[in-house]
């Protein structure tokens, strides 16, 4: 056990981001559909976008984490 290969926190953190961002976003847009429900006609709407953005927001930062990490000459 000892002797088993560990991914560095950024491989690690790259491989959740993906996953957490969007459902943070969609989290998001729950409230902000709760604290103003006339903003959208369609609740699920305000939800949807928030976990869009939550995905795209995960694209770039994972992109620029591994365009950093190769300048770096990590893994």
């Amino acid at each position: 056990m000892a002797d088993q290969h560990t991914k560095p926190l950024s491989v690690k953190i790259e491989s959740w981001l993906p996953y957490a961002l969007p459902v943070l976003g969609g989290t998001i847009g729950v409230a902000y559909v709760n604290m103003v429900p006339t903003a959208f006609l369609n609740p699920v709407a305000g939800i949807v976008l928030g976990a869009v953005a939550g995905r795209i927001a995960a694209f770039f930062i994972v992109k620029a984490m591994r365009k950093s990490r190769r300048k770096s000459g990590g893994q």
